[in-house]
């Protein structure tokens, strides 16, 4: 009789996924299932102990591989799919066990031939004969089973990159070059920003079409002004990649003071371009005016959004900057160096603005009265909280809070200008593998307190953080997409990994919701 998964492992895995490790490791082992000799959690455990492997020191990363893999070949012994039992033949070989991994691969061929594969789809079982053939040392076998799979499902992004990414590391320790697998990786993504003061020049257009084709632009993000974001967006489109927008102001108040102040046909190119868009986000809420400060937010939202992509499908992000040579200063001059900063491509192409436009361009207010950008964080005080707010308080050593700590409703809240800052004290806190942290990044505003006390953090953005707590086990990290970006525009990871794990509606908005997962976890 097959035994019956336990009930519990449908938690363990929502764990992990979520960036707790450590307590779906606990779970693991208090519902007994080290011992378990079923199929499904000897599978959970091979994924764990994994984890636990990327996680550790090279000294002790041999051993968990090993581990990890003899837990995936016993699963495959006793449910006969093809999945665990390449997973055991690759980390065998990871494990230096190069002899096991070919006999694991070989008997990963018998069964494919067999057609004892488990419900798996034709992608999956075609990439899966190829890393079996490149584990035998039949590299040229292997290009032409794993280009087969690609064709099976030309679209099918995610899927190639999480195969790339295995054969990437598989000839990476088998010494080999990897330079055939470039022709088949995932498209390129592109971030976009421009000035509005831009003629519609036929040139201009062939310049981006141009430069959108030789990079291979499959995905693009940026922001949709009139001028030089509306003729990027268009010629997305018209080659057929995903465009995804995120406005630093509600569609109808960023159209009225980003497309229509041109004239022209503007308007109606801004709302036909909007109705073909992937996704439209808005950074902020409740915005009925545009200010400079939340085209920032939106820039670096749009920025993290391009790089998460192709960190996602093991490609690229590019920058297209439309400038005026003549504006240095300018918020697209920001966002350029912004992108720069962290040793990313930029494509650039100078376009002067026209002779009778204003100088500077199309002005709008800089800030709200006190507004500041802040990544935000929510730590959930459990009963233990005195203890809490003490490793708390180590864990701020050495930072520059915005704002001094505020207690309030079972929640401890800190606020940082630096996002990079933020989430390294928010892996800090979360070390002691029991304190639930969120959170979030936006626009607040600082105000003088009436009663003596220093400057107050107010705004729709403080209370983002604190509601993420809910969905966030102990032990875990769960930001908001914004932050998520936010990091991932500063620098290729930010403080940590962040992996996608669902959406949270807060508001009637729907939010992203990432885990965070320090390095030093």
């Amino acid at each position: 009789m097959t035994p019956t998964p336990s009930p519990a492992l449908p938690a363990i895995i929502a764990l992990a996924r979520s960036g707790a490790l450590d307590r779906a490791r606990r779970l693991f082992d208090e519902a007994g299932l080290r011992s378990a000799d079923d199929a499904a959690s000897l599978s959970v455990h091979g994924r764990l102990l994994k984890d636990e492997a990327r996680r550790a020191g090279p000294d002790e990363r041999p051993r968990l591989w090993r581990e990890a893999g003899d837990a995936y070949a016993r699963a495959a012994a006793l449910g006969g799919d093809t999945y665990p039992l390449i997973n055991a033949a690759t980390l065998a070989l990871l494990a230096g066990d190069r002899p096991t991994a070919e006999a694991r691969a070989g008997e990963v061929l018998a069964r494919l031939q067999a057609g004892d594969t488990g419900p798996e789809t034709p992608y999956y079982l075609e990439a899966t004969r190829a890393e079996a053939l490149l584990l035998l040392g039949r590299t040229e076998e292997a290009a032409a089973s794993l280009r087969a799979a690609c064709a099976l499902a030309p679209e099918a992004w995610e899927d190639h990159a999480s195969t790339l990414r295995q054969f990437s590391l598989i000839l990476e320790t088998l010494d080999e070059d990897a330079g055939w697998l470039a022709p088949l990786q995932p498209p390129r993504s592109l971030h976009f920003a421009g000035h509005m003061g831009v003629d519609d020049d036929p040139a201009l257009r062939a310049a981006i079409d141009e430069r959108l084709a030789a990079e291979r632009i499959g995905f693009a993000f940026g922001a949709l002004a009139g001028g030089a974001d509306l003729i990027v967006a268009e010629a997305v489109l018209a080659r057929g990649a995903e465009l995804h927008l995120v406005l630093p102001a509600s569609p109808p108040v960023f159209r009225a003071e980003s497309a229509a102040p041109l004239g022209g046909d503007w308007s109606g190119r801004f709302d036909a371009v909007l109705d073909r868009a992937a996704s439209v986000a808005v950074a902020g809420s409740g915005r009925d005016a545009t200010t400079m400060l939340h085209i920032r937010l939106a820039a670096e939202i749009a920025m993290g959004r391009a790089v998460m992509k192709a960190a996602g499908l093991a490609s690229e992000a590019v920058q297209l900057l439309i400038a005026d040579p003549g504006a240095d200063g300018s918020a697209t001059e920001h966002i350029g160096a912004h992108w720069r900063a962290a040793g990313r491509r930029q494509l650039r192409l100078e376009q002067p603005r026209p002779g009778d436009a204003p100088p500077g361009g199309h002005r709008l207010p800089a800030a709200p009265e006190g507004g500041r950008l802040a990544a935000l964080i929510a730590v959930g005080l459990e009963d233990d909280a005195p203890a809490q707010l003490a490793r708390a308080a180590a864990a701020l050593d050495g930072t520059t809070p915005l704002t001094p700590a505020v207690v309030a409703a079972e929640v401890l809240h800190l606020a940082f200008a630096d996002p990079l800052e933020a989430g390294a004290v928010a892996g800090r806190i979360a070390r002691d593998g029991t304190s639930r942290v969120a959170a979030h990044y936006g626009v607040i505003r600082l105000v003088d307190s009436p009663f003596g006390a220093p400057p107050a953090a107010i705004g729709a953005a403080t209370g983002v953080a604190p509601d993420l707590l809910a969905s966030t086990p102990p032990g875990a990290i769960h930001v908001s997409e914004a932050l998520a970006a936010a990091l991932h525009s500063r620098a290729e990871l930010g403080p940590g990994e962040t992996a996608w794990i669902g959406e949270l509606v807060r508001d009637g908005r729907t939010l992203g919701l990432h885990a965070l997962t320090p390095p030093d976890a």
